[in-house]
């Protein structure tokens, strides 16, 4: 019978033999193995790279693609409703053109009376009549609401003009049928200083110089208002196109 340490233990491993098994596991576990396809990684990264590329292309393409769709679309509506808007302003000019007709007569017939009166040099009677009829105010709500929300950029530079020329025009046509209205007013309380129509020579003068004034401003008025019909012709041709 072999001979047991005389403490009854099992002799342990020598230390060296234990380093020695560590030392080759942890070296096992360290080995960092070169890859086997260099070409294949690489390969992979470009790949990757490629993929989030594409990816780009086509977000950004969608996102331009949504984005003219929506230009397009809004482009159209805007067209749309200067269209509409154009075509009730030309009804409405030519209810003007007549309204500044009848106008035209009242002033003509009232300058023929003053005329003959201011030639007898003496109190006359006379009807004058310095009424007028409110012309119809221009439609330019399409047009504002195009330039507060920033779609007229969307329009091209040469039919932007026309359409501002237009929009210009009638603006301009407002004022100067505001200050003709204003006119107008002024003369008709000149012709209330004779409520019977027994007017003196020095009204007489004073209703000449006022009716010549409010001939000029409807001569002004109504080449504003011609303007105006010439430039809604040529964005109607526009819009037809």
């Amino acid at each position: 019978m072999p001979q047991r340490p005389a403490n009854g233990l099992k002799a342990a491993p020598p230390p060296d033999t234990e380093l020695l098994a560590t030392a080759e596991m942890s070296e096992s576990m360290l080995e960092v193995h070169p890859p086997h396809e260099s070409v294949h990684t690489w390969k992979s990264f470009l790949i990757h790279v490629a993929t989030i590329v594409v990816g780009l292309f086509i977000a950004v393409g969608l996102e331009q693609t949504v984005e003219y769709l929506h230009h397009r679309s809004q482009l159209h509506h805007l067209q749309s409703a200067l269209s509409a808007e154009l075509k009730a302003n030309s009804l409405i000019a030519s209810k003007n053109v007549d309204a500044f007709k009848r106008m035209r007569q009242k002033l003509d017939r009232d300058m023929a009376l003053l005329r003959t009166a201011q030639v007898t040099r003496a109190p006359s009677v006379l009807q004058l009549d310095y009424s007028w009829s409110d012309p119809s105010r221009i439609q330019d709500g399409a047009w504002q609401t195009a330039q507060q929300n920033g779609s007229l950029s969307l329009v091209a530079d040469e039919d932007l003009s026309i359409y501002s020329h237009v929009y210009g025009t009638m603006d301009h046509f407002m004022n100067a049928l505001l200050a003709l209205n204003d006119q107008m007013e002024m003369a008709a309380a000149i012709a209330r200083r004779a409520a019977d129509g027994h007017y003196l020579p020095s009204d007489i003068q004073d209703l000449i110089v006022a009716t010549s004034v409010c001939d000029g401003k409807l001569s002004w008025a109504s080449r504003l208002l011609q303007f105006e019909e010439e430039g809604l012709s040529r964005a109607d041709r526009l819009l037809e196109h």
